[in-house]
């Protein structure tokens, strides 16, 4: 067995199909090593443990190779694994979130003391944004993006070389905002695989909400995305409170707007109000040139909303949103229980593209994990 309950057979599949680019059997045969390494190591999933977990030749040294200093790109590993997906589970939306991975040192690449909206406080860590398949069986996360706030990003990447020896590409050495490192995730990386499109829930809880609806409305992806309670809207609708007054902000909207609300299966109580998305740079219109729902989801009846949500699928049943959401609330959950057995957080190093194959070759193994979860729970197996 590759793990406790983790069927050989599945793990074999998915090294086949994810290490097919791989022209050189070393390679191949060290992917597959990491791969078992992630999924039978005790603790920390660091290189020194998968060595020793898998008893690899040569051991430590060559598996860091293989990870920091090899010539092999994520990017066709992590396509594979997204249309292996796709023909197992296939998804009903791509869920776009940040990974913060607090570190005490500052060698690793992108760690910088930085405020996490999420936590509410400042961390030293290393900040990501992940894309997860979400099918509603399973989330798996299928490509990463490193959001370093100097100016220098993951998204892509030919091998390169920074003044402190990092390995991060000129092509890779730009000035962008969070915001615009998430989105990035699914516009200029997923949007050109060779996957069935599918909607955006985009995670990442925001108070300037044009630019991101802009971007995806331009791609032709709809998009649900998560604002901030002080993002401000144009309520659409003359018959609701709020109407008339400009810009208002979102929880101010809700808060008016608490008799609408309606118990969804899975999602609490739940209510939608027309609204008139930014148009141009973040500008608002009154008049509904760009209609869109503002969601909210209560848990407390008697509280705040719980989360909120911007969409432009104005035509989609409030009931398939708030299910949408719900993926949200399904792959947070999913990436603290399964992504600390694979190691999501544990690559130590200061490499560039290391940090990208560990990351790359962790969601092979959280796919893994997640099918075997799988065929625990129904007695089927998904896999071939």
């Amino acid at each position: 067995m590759a793990g406790p309950g983790v069927p050989d057979d599945l793990v074999a599949e998915m090294a086949e199909v994810l290490f097919r680019s791989l022209r050189r059997s070393d390679q191949r045969s060290k992917g597959e090593q990491y791969l078992h390494g992630l999924l039978t190591a005790s603790g920390r999933k660091t290189i020194q443990n998968i060595a020793g977990a898998v008893g690899a030749p040569g051991g430590q040294q060559s598996l860091h190779h293989f990870i920091c200093s090899s010539t092999w790109h994520w990017n066709p590993l992590r396509e594979a694994l997204g249309r292996y997906m796709e023909g197992i589970a296939p998804a009903r939306a791509w869920v776009v979130r940040q990974l913060v991975i607090p570190k005490r040192g500052e060698h690793s690449v992108g760690v910088r003391r930085q405020f996490d909206p999420e936590l509410g406080e400042t961390v030293n860590a290393q900040r990501a944004f992940g894309v997860w398949l979400a099918s509603g069986a399973m989330t798996v996360p299928v490509h990463w993006r490193l959001f370093l706030p100097d100016g220098a990003d993951g998204a892509d990447g030919a091998d390169g070389a920074d003044e402190q020896g990092a390995g991060i590409p000129a092509s890779a050495l730009r000035a962008e905002t969070a915001d615009e490192s998430a989105t990035g995730t699914v516009l200029d990386d997923l949007r050109k695989w060779k996957l069935p499109r599918r909607p955006v829930v985009l995670d990442v809880p925001t108070t300037r909400v044009g630019p991101a609806v802009r971007r995806f409305a331009e791609a032709g992806l709809p998009v649900l995305a998560r604002v901030c309670g002080t993002a401000r809207l144009v309520v659409a609708d003359p018959a609701l409170p709020g109407h008339g007054l400009g810009p208002v902000p979102a929880l101010r909207i809700l808060q008016g707007v608490r008799g609408l609300r309606r118990p969804i299966a899975g999602a609490g109580l739940v209510a939608a109000v027309p609204v008139a998305l930014p148009v141009g740079h973040g500008r608002l219109s009154a008049g509904g040139q760009r209609p869109g729902l503002l969601l909210g989801e209560w848990r407390d009846p008697e509280g705040a909303p719980e989360r909120i949500w911007l969409t432009d699928m104005v035509r989609t049943p409030v009931g398939e949103l708030a299910r949408l959401a719900r993926l949200a609330h399904d792959t947070a959950a999913d990436c603290e229980e399964v992504g600390a057995r694979v190691g999501l957080r544990d690559f130590k190093g200061r490499s560039f593209p290391g940090w990208h194959r560990h990351m790359t070759l962790s969601s092979a193994a959280y796919a893994v994990a997640s099918l075997t979860s799988a065929y625990a729970l129904t007695g089927e197996a998904l896999y071939a």
